[in-house]
């Protein structure tokens, strides 16, 4: 969509804009950002929500909280970090339609080695699934599929060694599979 691409984006890293926002509050920097990521923000959403018209209201929101947010958390990788806020975002609007999403034997929560037919599975089950797994699975899954960090950040995180986080998601990937094929 080429009004969200800007001909003239600032050269300064995303470091120094988020480091200046924080110290000046200035909106126009919030506004660079979006500038040099709205049209990503935008494709994120599209490949959740399917709608131009939701993904258009996705962009707003997401870059609207983007001040209070950028304030409230400390991002590392500011494209990273941004994807995975409007995935999130998007997961929350299709739950809310009450939608599903197909899992196929592609997805992380059936095995690679599997083959079978698709099956779905309604969004709050998946929320419901991930309350039965152990505390250390929970915290695995999440940090690992939801937040996206890598083997090393978990274990620096939760204190558990290498092997215990490979471990946790592999066991909690075949938990959660097991619960929600036992929904069906």
């Amino acid at each position: 969509m080429r009004f969200l691409r800007s001909k003239n984006p600032s050269l300064r890293s995303d470091e120094d804009i988020i480091n200046d926002f924080r110290k000046s509050g200035d909106q126009a920097l919030i506004g660079v950002l979006f500038d040099r990521y709205s049209h990503l923000v935008y494709a994120v959403s599209y490949n959740y929500l399917k709608d131009e018209e939701d993904c258009k209201d996705a962009v707003l929101h997401i870059f609207e909280n983007l001040g209070k947010d950028l304030n409230r958390y400390e991002i590392k990788n500011f494209s990273s970090w941004l994807h995975v806020v409007t995935k999130n975002y998007s997961l929350r609007q299709l739950s809310k339609r009450k939608e599903t999403l197909p899992i196929t034997n592609q997805s992380y929560l059936v095995e690679e080695e599997e083959s079978g037919p698709e099956f779905n599975i309604h969004l709050p089950n998946l929320s419901k699934a991930m309350e039965q797994l152990n505390e250390e699975q929970k915290i695995c899954i999440d940090l690992f599929y939801i937040k996206e960090q890598s083997y090393k950040e978990i274990t620096e995180q939760t204190g558990f060694d290498l092997n215990q986080v490979k471990s946790y998601i592999q066991n909690g990937k075949r938990n959660l599979k097991l619960i929600l094929l036992n929904k069906k």
